[in-house]
């Protein structure tokens, strides 16, 4: 079972990294964070490539105010892990504020030494 990657960081550490790298838009932690061969689920049910997620957060179309945590839960696994988190977010989405409560599924592997998100979807969460 995998706990720790190359650079010494959890499944918690990188679902941390990746929401802090979320908010503030910041690409390159991103694009670290996230496999190439990332198959992501919207809420609205369509599939969003590595390339379009970070694009949206480059350009501004995607932008978080606020990701606040309720839950988070950690699951490792042989292959890697899964985190899933619950969070109450502001978000700017081609214009449009948005305050709701999402709830974030990503399933991790190390590639390369790193952590990375290969499979995720975000859908509402009551």
């Amino acid at each position: 079972m995998i706990s720790r990657d190359a650079s010494g960081r959890s499944l918690d550490d990188v679902e941390t990294a990746i929401q802090a790298a979320m908010l503030v838009s910041d690409v390159s932690a991103l694009d670290l964070l996230i496999s190439d061969d990332l198959i992501f689920i919207g809420p609205d049910g369509s599939q969003i490539s590595k390339a379009a997620d970070l694009d949206a957060h480059r350009t501004g179309t995607t932008r978080f105010e606020r990701i606040e945590e309720i839950e988070r839960e950690i699951v490792p696994s042989e292959a890697g892990g899964r985190t899933v988190l619950v969070a109450d977010v502001t978000i700017i989405d081609h214009g449009k504020r948005i305050e709701t409560r999402l709830r974030w599924e990503r399933s991790w592997t190390v590639a390369e030494g790193l952590w990375q998100v290969t499979r995720g979807r975000v859908t509402p969460a009551r």
